[in-house]
């Protein structure tokens, strides 16, 4: 599994290792990631100290100093930070600590943070300490070195580096600690008093020669790392020479003190690795997906070719984490980017930029055709059901494209673009893809303006509600009106509801303009000496708030409208969405007393289990078939199939959309039990509406 997935690998041993203390700032310090070495070493927990300042864990001398300030400065300048001091754990105990911080930069060079990684070497500062102090003593008593070496072999042996010691005219190795055995040695040979060229493998000899040449007497710090081919495999070695004399005064030797800093160089390329990637899909996330579109661009600039941009978002995705949970979602987003991976180019990006969004940079595009063809392999791609746990799962994919301009378009543009165009995608019926047109932009300024606008209205009492009339066979009267949402605006006029409630649904104001049409329709209501009813259409996104029911109850109370005379119009997509929660908002609305009716019956994704699942009051039939109605035998038998369906279930039906006589008998003869159109009325504001019929119409 690892070789076949080395990231994985990496991200495991990031969060198993205990002995090194590695973890991410950002740029102005702060810590952002915590590993079990990092609360080991130091004592604090992820929770205590991610989201805290990294000075914390210096003394008060050298914050007062402004070390912490100074370090990271000193590796945003250089890339590298490294030192050894004193530092404090929770418990207030100190260590000695070797640091590194390293600056960690984005493909275009932008800071993007620091990995630090500390590691207790109390223990190998306090025994360097030992040996050092042993050395000077073996060259002050050379006659008590005798007495010493045991010691000093003992402290060399127990270091946890590599240590080697050579006479540097013969190269013949004087001292080497287990650790340097296990590290250079070949199996079940000693390395003293041997040549180190002799006994060693071509590239450790090769290594250490070059230690040896660039020996100086005071050289302070580690070299920086070198891939070695070692006795244990290929390691990464970071070395520290020390060049010296012997007791006797006759010979150079040369110390070698050597660290391996394998897991040390992966932990860090794992953190690097982490901060630019999605940690689900292990796409490449946001920051990755903009540094290679930037990168993508400024290439164009030099052949000539485009970039494409594909914005990618799942259809109804929602629906299934709410049913099943965010476990199978996750699961079916780990199944859809490796299908999505596979339809793509190998130069091309693949990124997730959160929940179900996913986005694409196509690099080196010569004509549109190839963006719109990548995108339809995508969709197809999604279109086969997903399998997980004995469920299977259908979703769709909409997906709006952006090709750069010759003239050239930044990053920023282009992702604009896209997502005009994914709009679109999705406004024209979902699971398709549409390409950007300048239009679009226009469109999506006059959607911008609308909102903006919107929010305007709901404070200046802009809206207001027409009233349209609901006919009833039984006594030929005027049963009740459809409530239908207004907007003058000041300077554009009359905007229509198709132009705006999409956008209120959108932008979450849905539920302000609900709530004000529900509340003006009750107060207008609550007026009339007849008793008719009021009928206000309830948008799905609405469902969506907890408030929903105690809203429709204050509405009530603040009009004194009687609950029987409000009928609440949903629709079928209602019940798609999370179903089960919205059966029991209905349940609750239907407690109160109020009456709820099905809108547009017949033209979504109606089921006979709807019926079953709740006691609708009323069914309504939508106008497209009752426009039908002469010349569809279709259309004729779904409202005969709805009559009758209705009449079995003592519900009552209202049919939609009248504006002939002849469409009047013929829902007549057909047994609907409520009319509503142009035949009778238009909606009118309170004042100004219909109270009683024309009896110039037939039939009544």
């Amino acid at each position: 599994m690892t070789s076949e997935n080395p990231d994985l690998m990496y991200r495991l041993l990031v969060q198993g290792v205990v002995d090194y203390a590695i973890y991410m700032l950002t740029p102005d310090g702060v810590v952002s990631s915590w590993n079990a070495g990092a609360q080991r070493a130091k004592g604090y927990t992820a929770d205590e100290i991610v989201g805290q300042h990294y000075a914390r864990f210096y003394q008060g001398d050298d914050i007062d100093a402004g070390l912490p300030a100074k370090n990271l400065e000193i590796a945003t300048r250089t890339g590298r930070f490294e030192d050894q001091g004193w530092r404090v754990r929770k418990d207030g105990s100190a260590f000695w600590a070797h640091v590194v911080i390293d600056a960690v930069h984005s493909e275009d060079g932008r800071l993007v943070g620091f990995a630090k990684i500390t590691r207790d070497i109390t223990e190998r500062y306090q025994q360097q300490r030992k040996l050092v102090e042993a050395k000077d003593l073996a060259e002050a008593y050379s006659r008590q070195m005798s007495s010493l070496s045991h010691f000093l072999d003992s402290v060399i042996a127990n270091i946890p580096a590599s240590v080697l010691v050579l006479d540097v005219a013969s190269g013949t190795i004087l001292l080497a600690n287990q650790q340097a055995q296990r590290l250079f040695a070949q199996a079940f040979v000693d390395l003293k008093g041997l040549v180190a060229g002799d006994c060693l493998a071509p590239g450790v000899a090769d290594y250490i020669a070059c230690q040896t040449a660039n020996s100086a007497p005071a050289r302070a710090g580690f070299d920086d790392a070198v891939l070695v081919q070692t006795s244990v495999g290929p390691r990464s070695l970071r070395s520290r020479t020390v060049l010296g004399k012997q007791p006797d005064g006759e010979a150079d030797y040369v110390l070698i003190i050597t660290e391996d800093v394998t897991d040390e160089l992966a932990a860090y390329a794992q953190i690097h690795h982490m901060a630019q990637h999605d940690g689900l899909t292990n796409l490449p996330n946001r920051n990755l997906f903009n540094d290679r579109l930037n990168s993508a661009i400024a290439h164009s600039a030099d052949d000539g070719s485009g970039v494409g941009i594909l914005c990618l978002d799942l259809d109804n995705f929602k629906n299934i984490n709410d049913a099943f949970g965010h476990g199978f979602g996750d699961k079916i987003l780990l199944m859809l980017a490796s299908r999505l991976r596979k339809c793509l180019r190998d130069q091309d990006t693949l990124a997730r930029l959160g929940g179900d969004e996913f986005a694409v940079v196509l690099p080196r595009v010569k004509r549109l055709e190839e963006a719109q063809q990548a995108a339809q392999r995508l969709i197809e791609a999604v279109a086969p059901a997903f399998s997980i746990d004995g469920h299977s799962f259908a979703v769709g994919i909409s997906i709006g494209i952006a090709l750069s301009a010759p003239a050239g378009n930044t990053a920023e543009q282009l992702l604009q673009y896209a997502d005009m165009a994914l709009y679109e995608a999705k406004r024209n019926g979902r699971n398709r893809h549409e390409v950007f047109r300048p239009e679009l932009e226009a469109a999506a300024r006059v959607r911008r303006q609308i909102e903006i606008d919107l929010r305007r209205a709901l404070h200046r009492g802009e809206l207001q509600m027409h009233y349209q009339p609901i006919i009833e066979k039984a006594g030929n009267r005027i049963s009740g009106y459809e409530a239908l949402i207004r907007w003058q605006h000041p300077e554009r006029g009359a905007i229509a509801p198709i132009d705006f409630i999409p956008i209120a649904e959108e932008t979450g104001l849905i539920h302000e303009l609900g709530a004000r049409a529900l509340n003006l329709a009750c107060q207008e209501a609550s007026t009339w000496t007849n008793g008719e009813t009021i009928a206000v259409n309830l948008s799905p996104v609405q469902f969506k708030s907890s408030e929903l029911v105690s809203m429709v109850a204050l509405a009530l109370a603040d009009s004194g409208l009687a609950a029987a005379r409000l009928e609440l119009e949903i629709t079928e997509s209602v019940l798609l969405d999370n179903s089960d929660g919205n059966i029991r908002t209905l349940k609750a609305l239907k407690k109160l007393g109020v009456r709820i009716s099905l809108d547009d019956f017949g033209t979504g994704y109606s089921s006979l289990s709807y019926l079953r699942s709740f006691p609708f009051d009323k069914i309504k039939i939508d106008k497209s078939f009752v426009q039908e109605i002469g010349e569809s035998r279709e259309a004729m038998a779904i409202i005969r199939a709805i009559t009758g369906l209705s009449s079995s279930l003592l519900i009552e039906t209202t049919a939609e959309g009248v504006e002939t006589e002849e469409q009047f008998r013929r829902l007549l003869e057909e047994g609907c039990s409520h009319f509503q159109g142009y035949l009778f009325g238009r909606p009118e504001a309170a004042e100004n509406r219909i109270q009683q019929l024309d009896r110039r119409v037939s039939g009544l």
